[in-house]
């Protein structure tokens, strides 16, 4: 969301946030938030929140942000942040209360834990409720869209962040004995990449090449791998953007995946994956491992950026390598897939809602 304020000038924001306090944004922190910690307070703390019962946790915050100056409330629907938009909404009328949704809570955040796992239901209803009370609310894609459109008769506008055209370069590959695939953030199981890892070797080492899979900011470490494989990988801390779009640019490929498991359906259909605005600043083709009714594929799809898996089938992996080379990457195509996803419609959509005629304090 910073790059869409940092071009909305007339907007100021006091921003807030939960969980633990952040060096240089102290005076945003609004205090601990309601989940994690111990488990079975942190059931009961979740379950009472997306129910719908009074939570003195929540009560707090939401005080808090009733508190502070300003024309507008612009929330994230993470965590608490989805009751907190319901409690503004329904607490005051004088100040509008605008929605952000990267992940639904029942079809992201639940089939990905085991805490939480029975909590689908409340986290649908609680979702719906919010949708409908909220002054407007903007998705992460047009699946997400539809999906809430259909589940609670709402139309929220799609928005990204924003990338300026002097974002955008084509990077470079530098060895040609060696293939080298670069990753961000998360991997959503540790098989996929053993699969990924031995298809690569299949492909390029009859070919005299050694594949390396470069991941930063990953969950795993080498021992987690079968001993045949480590040699193949090499794990970098978490970075900045700054620091790691460059050692991506030098990256053969870049992969990107979305899991095939049934249970996390929606999510893939209607999520889309942070890392690939760092991709496309890298300007490297994309291998992604992805269902075929996924954000992911349309993203493939819509650009043109690389080549599809849809399943672990090594056959059809070996033919999307094979494909990989024939993504021919240029600048204009960039600028395409940016204009697309990532240009000014993201700042028109928030300019709109937020009408930039005061200040919005946003957690």
């Amino acid at each position: 969301m910073r790059s869409l304020v940092a071009n909305m000038p007339s907007l100021s924001v006091t921003w807030c946030y939960t969980g633990s306090k952040t060096n240089g944004y102290e005076e945003g922190f609004l205090g601990t938030g309601v989940m994690g910690g111990n488990i079975l307070k942190d059931i009961i703390s979740t379950f009472k929140m997306l129910n719908g019962f009074d939570h003195a946790g929540i009560n707090h915050l939401v005080n808090k942000m009733l508190q502070i100056p300003c024309d507008a409330y612009w929330i994230v629907s993470h965590n608490e942040g989805l009751r907190i938009a319901l409690e503004l909404a329904e607490r005051q009328t004088r100040r509008p209360v605008h929605l952000t949704v990267h992940d639904d809570w029942g079809g992201a955040l639940v089939p990905q834990s085991v805490r939480y796992s029975l909590f689908a239901a409340p986290a649908n209803r609680l979702t719906i409720k919010t949708l409908k009370a909220v002054s407007s609310f903007d998705v992460i894609s047009y699946g997400m869209q539809k999906y809430y459109k259909d589940i609670s008769g709402m139309h929220g506008e799609v928005c990204h962040r924003f990338l300026s055209t002097q974002q955008i370069n084509v990077g470079n590959n530098i060895d040609a004995k060696t293939l080298t695939v670069g990753h961000i953030g998360r991997l959503y199981k540790k098989g996929s990449l053993v699969t990924l890892l031995k298809l690569l070797k299949k492909f390029y080492e009859p070919k005299g090449i050694t594949p390396i899979v470069k991941l930063w900011g990953c969950h795993l470490n080498a021992d987690s791998l079968p001993a045949d494989l480590r040699s193949n990988v090499c794990f970098y801390p978490t970075a900045s953007e700054t620091d790691v779009i460059p050692q991506l640019a030098n990256c053969d490929m870049l992969y990107a995946m979305y899991p095939l498991e049934k249970k996390l359906k929606v999510f893939a259909q209607t999520s889309l994956p942070t890392k690939l605005t760092s991709y496309l600043q890298a300007g490297r083709p994309i291998l992604a491992h992805c269902p075929k009714d996924s954000t992911l594929t349309e993203f493939i799809d819509s650009t043109g950026l690389g080549m599809l898996w849809h399943s672990d089938s090594e056959a059809e992996g070996m033919a999307a390598l094979a494909q990989m080379s024939s993504v021919g990457l240029t600048k204009d195509g960039l600028f395409k897939a940016r204009e697309r996803y990532f240009g000014e419609s993201n700042l028109h959509v928030m300019n709109k809602y937020l009408k930039c005629s005061g200040s919005a304090a946003r957690t």
